[in-house]
């Protein structure tokens, strides 16, 4: 297959850490500690019975749908609420959906339990440190064996408490007495730049900001505390008048993340001369932070779970939090709770840096949601509020592709590229885009340069090679170079069925059957359901032979996912009831010669209906595609 779809959760990355990155809000203005508006939806039935409650809750959760779990504990509860198992497992789902009040509520009855004290603990800390009650907050966060992430946060958050309280001294000194392990450094580092400048001590401030942001190496750590140090040195230089030492530091943010648009805001408003407002404004902002940066170290694989817990508990102190807002719409989306993750996108302020991420990714997450029209009628909107954002033209495209219509995704594409700097590092992209946008049309003679021009700017991307080297060997053109082009690609993502599949049916058309049987029979087992892998080592069967197995195949592309469409059942069924004619790698290579142009077969794509977007090199397939508002992936 020369063009496989990436599926898009979302148009932009996260920034996560732990070992790794990911970033990702709407509405109603809430009072802290309320519970986030959540989208209306029918009420739940009544489960008749504390069985049947329970176990409606725990499938719910576990299919990430929380909303529908929590009213299930609340059924439940209301037939027995005594139970402690029931009080644990609705503690985490009420806490996890936002329902902050319903777990404070449990977390009180469930404090000295052995179980869970850990959690209920902490959570009965940030709520007494969202009242202001300072002294229970420390008590509370006075928990003995923690973990080295546990010794972290509960170190961050009682510094807080403490300057909260007015012991501004202790709170400094707990951060610089946390010892542990060597990734400590930047988070402490930057908690005390927040702890000092909040306190009104410039110049600790900048010392404890200027430790992480002369030192690129911690991004790999933290991009988040990296980009958030940068972001609050700018604003305390800023403040001080310092207006070259505020743009030094947003340069020094934006040379590890040239697209971060927090940092290009900021940027901005300085140039204008406008007042700068301190990174946090607050104890309960700057307690919030703390569990924000530290969820998204976490924020990915197993950890996804405990990041979304992070990240409510710091809603509860910061309702409003653009970053928070985005991180739980990607968190949401990777759940497909769509029309959530557009609540969450839609409380981001108009003012936010944030605010034009949000309404670009509204309009993808209304496309997944089936709200197709709605979506490009939003996109078109996004174009003519952001009329020389590339993402927002980028991002019409993307669902234009996806909805066939090619034509009008190039004229998009065009003004992307128009747009685009020359130093852009994505705009090999917009070149591969526009490329598969012209192939759709058998447009090749357009086609063709934009894919050598998407090279040229990025010579390593598989997916480019892959649809390069196949519509070469499809057409019966260069057909040595467009072999070694996809052999390049399947190097590069030696994982990958669809490029695979892409080798297999090149070998096939070259008439080397069984090297096709091979390569095609390894992209199944990668990729079991697609139809169009199903159908080429049908094809491939049936040319060594082995017919049986070729119907067989032929069947299983018919019931594959995604659904083959109605052209290629046709063919499918077609062959089921004759067969294939026997064709000849002579045949083909006497084509080839004579340079004789057939038009390119139509790629299958991993998700026909989903916007095109570049394949990411970032571990674990359900990461979110690549965004302006994120460092870019990197590891420890």
């Amino acid at each position: 297959m020369k063009g496989s779809t990436v599926t898009l959760s979302r148009l932009f990355k996260t920034l996560s850490v732990s070992a790794l990155i990911a970033l990702t809000s709407a509405g109603t203005t809430l009072a802290a500690g309320n519970d986030t508006e959540k989208p209306q939806r029918a009420a739940i039935p009544s489960a008749g019975s504390l069985s049947g409650a329970y176990l409606a809750a725990k499938t719910a959760q576990a299919s990430g749908d929380l909303k529908t779990a929590t009213d299930f504990y609340s059924q439940a509860l209301s037939i027995d609420p005594t139970s402690e198992t029931l009080q644990q497992d609705a503690m985490f789902a009420y806490l996890a959906d936002g329902r902050f009040a319903d777990g404070v509520d449990i977390a009180a009855k469930l404090r000295d339990d052995a179980t869970v004290a850990k959690v209920a603990r902490i959570t009965l800390g940030v709520d007494a440190l969202r009242k202001g009650d300072f002294d229970a907050a420390t008590a509370e966060f006075d928990i003995v064996n923690p973990s080295d992430l546990d010794a972290l946060l509960l170190a961050h958050l009682t510094a807080w408490a403490e300057v909260g309280a007015g012991r501004v001294d202790e709170g400094l000194s707990r951060i610089d007495q946390t010892k542990g392990a060597p990734w400590y450094q930047i988070f402490n580092a930057y908690q005390k730049g927040l702890l000092a400048a909040v306190s009104d001590r410039p110049d600790v401030a900048r010392g404890a900001f200027e430790s992480v942001v002369k030192d690129q190496t911690l991004a790999r750590t933290s991009p988040d505390a990296f980009l958030g140090s940068a972001d609050a040195l700018a604003r305390v230089e800023a403040r001080q008048g310092n207006k070259d030492a505020a743009l030094k530091a947003v340069d020094a943010g934006l040379a590890v993340a040239p697209n971060y648009t927090p940092l290009q805001f900021l940027r901005d408003r300085i140039d204008r001369g406008e007042t700068i407002e301190p990174a946090v404004a607050s104890v309960q902002e700057g307690a919030a932070e703390t569990l924000y940066v530290l969820g998204q170290a976490i924020n990915r694989g197993d950890g996804r779970d405990v990041a979304l817990l992070y990240f409510q508990l710091a809603r509860a102190l910061s309702p409003r939090s653009p970053a928070l807002l985005t991180a739980l719409a990607g968190i949401a989306e990777q759940a497909e709770q769509l029309d959530l993750a557009i609540s969450y996108y839609r409380e981001v302020p108009e003012n936010s840096a944030f605010r034009r991420t949000a309404d670009l990714q509204i309009g993808l997450d209304l496309w997944y949601a089936e709200k197709k029209d709605e979506s490009k009628k939003h996109l078109e909107r996004a174009v003519r509020d952001y009329p020389d954002d590339v993402r927002a033209y980028t991002a019409l495209a993307d669902v234009l592709s996806a909805d066939k219509q090619y034509a009008e995704a190039a004229d998009a594409l065009n003004k992307a590229i128009e747009l685009a700097k020359a130093d852009d590092a994505e705009k090999w992209n917009l070149y591969y885009q526009r490329g598969i946008a012209y192939e759709r049309q058998k447009m090749w003679d357009k086609a063709e340069p934009d894919f050598k021009k998407a090279l040229e700017l990025s010579p390593e991307q598989p997916q480019v090679l892959n649809y390069l080297g196949y519509s070469w060997v499809d057409m019966n053109r260069h057909l040595d170079e467009g072999l070694d082009m996809i052999k390049r690609a399947v190097d590069l993502r030696p994982n990958d069925g669809y490029i695979i599949d892409s080798l297999g049916w090149a070998l096939y058309r070259l008439g080397r059957y069984d090297d096709a049987v091979e390569q095609l029979e390894r992209a199944v087992l990668i990729t079991p359901m697609d139809p169009t892998i199903n159908d080429h080592l049908g094809d491939a069967y049936w040319h060594v032979g082995r017919r049986r197995e070729a119907k067989f195949q032929w069947e299983r592309a018919l019931v594959g996912k995604p659904e083959a469409d109605p052209e290629q059942r046709e063919k499918i069924q077609a062959k089921l009831k004759d067969g294939l004619d026997d064709a000849s790698a002579a045949t083909i290579k006497a084509e080839a010669d004579g340079e004789t142009a057939t038009p390119p077969a139509a790629p299958a794509e991993k998700t026909p209906d989903a916007p095109l977007t570049p394949d990411e090199d970032t571990p674990g397939e359900d990461m979110p595609a690549a965004s302006p508002d994120a460092a870019p992936a990197t590891t420890n």
